[in-house]
């Protein structure tokens, strides 16, 4: 009998000890970070132009901007001034381990639409604090609490777009139905999104490990919450954005096989109202822009040329 009940600790020990190898790998500032560098191996041709990106953002100037997060934390972000200001700026938050280079492509045509452009440091990444990333869950608050600071820096009359990219479109798609999202919102851009965390932790655990939802992925679900504070299931795009009658511009790659396409298409799907969806057919997870740019940058010149004309005419 003794034998038996040490048994069981020692498995129980294993368990907790497997639950928080997981969590600590998933969710904590340690790991991997994302190299589109390793994704582009093969394509010289874009990485060409991914470099020509990236020296363009290193040569804009910015300024830091600092906020203090709802739980304490201090956020940084870079703040992109527009050399022709007409009250309008995009809050752009970034990917899963990534960094504000994930809007080196796109940098220098919002500034051309007139948009001063914020783009955030998300928690646990680069200058911003943080123990825990939480795959929007907690991000979706702080990108509300930027949203105030840009407002009360700049005046109660400036329009804001939310746009963010995988991790940081979840972001922004939670972030629409937060009840003090301020009037001052009038449009989310979503590249490439996922639905909720544990759909994508279900779906990265299948795909890359084997690993099917249950028993394990559904311990996860207290083991996530008890270190890293939020739960997987709590939030969800597809719940949030039946929530809010915000224009929505989603964009993804056909052939994103981190996070499938499928995902912006249900987000998309529960309220297409107010909505349009712009699939790239051969592009991979967070490259829609990279592969077709010129449909990528006409679509979203169209959007946020609209989201401001249709506010304004609404005043």
């Amino acid at each position: 009998m003794p034998y038996i009940i040490i048994g069981v600790i020692i498995i129980v020990l294993i368990i907790i000890a497997v639950l928080y190898y997981f969590t600590k790998t998933n969710f904590s500032m340690g790991g991997g970070v994302y190299s589109i560098e390793h994704v582009l191996r093969d394509r010289p041709d874009l990485l060409k132009k991914i470099e020509d990106g990236r020296n363009k953002m290193r040569n804009t100037p910015y300024e830091d901007m600092e906020i203090t997060s709802f739980d304490g934390l201090k956020l940084v972000g870079q703040f992109y001034r527009t050399e022709k200001d007409m009250g309008r700026y995009l809050i752009c938050m970034h990917g899963y381990r990534s960094s504000p280079e994930d809007f080196m492509c796109a940098l220098g045509q919002f500034l051309s639409l007139g948009y001063n452009v914020l783009i955030v440091n998300q928690r646990c990444h680069g200058k911003s604090e943080g123990k825990w990333i939480t795959f929007g869950v907690k991000e979706k608050r702080d990108c509300i609490s930027w949203a105030y600071h840009l407002i009360k820096t700049f005046g109660d009359d400036i329009k804001i777009v939310f746009d963010g990219l995988s991790m940081g479109a979840t972001t922004v798609l939670m972030a629409a139905s937060e009840p003090d999202i301020p009037k001052n919102v009038v449009g989310i851009m979503a590249d490439c999104g996922f639905s909720s965390p544990f759909d994508i932790v279900a779906h990265v655990a299948k795909k890359d490990m084997h690993i099917p939802k249950f028993p394990l992925l559904y311990l996860m679900i207290p083991a996530v919450k008890f270190w890293a504070g939020f739960s997987l299931t709590e939030c969800s795009t597809v719940e949030s954005v039946k929530k809010t009658s915000l224009p929505i511009f989603y964009i993804h790659g056909q052939d994103d096989d981190f996070v499938p396409h499928e995902m912006s298409l249900a987000a998309y799907n529960a309220r297409p109202e107010n909505s349009k969806i712009f699939i790239v057919p051969g592009a991979k997870h967070g490259l829609s822009y990279i592969i077709d740019e010129e449909g990528c940058s006409k679509a979203c010149e169209d959007f946020l040329l609209s989201v401001v004309s249709d506010n304004k005419s609404n005043e």
